[in-house]
């Protein structure tokens, strides 16, 4: 019996081992999987007006087990004490939202965010910032163009392009001004763009664009800050050539109209008109009346009665009368 029990004794002595052993051996197991996982950490923040902020983190991974995880997230002003994040909900899953009440602008926030697992705690590396630092504007809205040039110019034509920032009731406080980046470039030339910055107003034109296709987009940024905007909807524009945008259809076929009417008339003026020219010209241009002398009869002037008019002529102030030599001249 005795030999029995010692031949047993082994047996149940190790499934009991084993048995104590096994809910170690799954505790360490999860921590192994835990621990290759990378921990949280802090990888964006963004302002849009100096006034509010958002902060979004990366989560724990790979968890086994299927564990809850909750996550904390910490924050001290000027070196001062800790607080809790205010809002874990507007930003969205895995962020922390500070509204006005919590945000001091020119103010250094410290914070980390720590995952909080049934096993242990995983903490993110801090980081530090100032709410100037992270302002990230809007992407702007309703970008078109117009022609101002109607195609007069065959070397190049001149485009103005406009936009809007989608949210000016983050400007009127006056802690962020404005400035732009414009990129373009034709369809045809996918590597090739051309920038125009710094633009302070929402508008600029552009000169001597040839003929084609071209992509248009841009992007806003604070001026006392370096994170540009996402870019805004990419424009399609398309500039005409000069007879399509210069002459419409409609004023080529008047201009055609007005030509022939024009040649018609001259033909008509030639042929027509041109023969009875005499007739016309004594209508507009009445012949020049002779002189005449005051108390003379212009008879006498033409029967050639010398005489009576040097009688007449005596009348005038210094006139004296010719004298004649022999016959008469042209009297036989």
């Amino acid at each position: 019996m005795m030999w029995l029990l010692l031949f047993l004794l082994p047996l149940g002595g190790g499934s009991w081992i084993e048995t104590q052993e096994t809910p170690h051996r799954e505790k360490h197991n999860y921590e192994e999987a835990v621990a290759v996982t990378t921990r949280p950490y802090i990888y964006r923040c963004r302002s849009p007006n100096m006034e509010d902020f958002t902060c979004w983190w990366h989560p724990l991974d790979n968890l086994t087990g299927g564990e809850e995880v909750t996550y904390l997230l910490t924050y001290s002003k000027d070196k001062g004490p800790k607080h809790e994040c205010p809002d874990y909900t507007t930003g969205g899953p895995n962020s922390c939202h500070f509204d006005r009440s919590h945000t001091s602008v020119w103010t250094s926030y410290c914070m980390n965010v720590t995952a909080i697992t049934p096993l242990r705690n995983y903490t993110s590396k801090g980081l530090c910032l100032d709410v100037a630092d992270i302002v990230e504007t809007e992407a702007p809205i309703n970008l078109t163009f117009v022609l101002t040039d109607a195609g007069k110019d065959e070397s190049g034509h001149n485009v103005r392009l406009s936009w809007v920032y989608p949210k000016p009731e983050d400007l009127q406080y006056g802690w962020i001004t404005l400035e732009y980046e414009l990129q373009y470039r034709q369809v045809t030339e996918p590597d090739s763009w051309k920038v125009k910055h710094p633009l302070r107003e929402p508008h600029v034109e552009l000169l001597g664009l040839r003929v084609g296709d071209y992509v248009v987009r841009v992007r806003s940024r604070s001026h006392n800050n370096g994170l540009w905007s996402k870019w805004s909807s990419p424009l399609l524009m398309s500039i005409p050539d000069r007879l399509s945008s210069g002459t419409p259809t409609g004023k080529v076929l008047v201009l055609i109209l007005v030509v022939g009417v024009g040649v018609v008339a001259l033909l008509v003026f030639t042929f027509g008109i041109m023969p009875h020219s005499k007739r016309i010209k004594e209508y507009f241009l009445p012949p020049i009346p002779k002189p005449r002398i005051m108390g003379i009869d212009p008879l006498l002037l033409k029967k050639g009665h010398l005489e009576e008019i040097n009688r007449h002529f005596t009348n005038f102030h210094g006139y004296r009368p010719p004298s004649y030599s022999g016959k008469k001249r042209g009297i036989k």
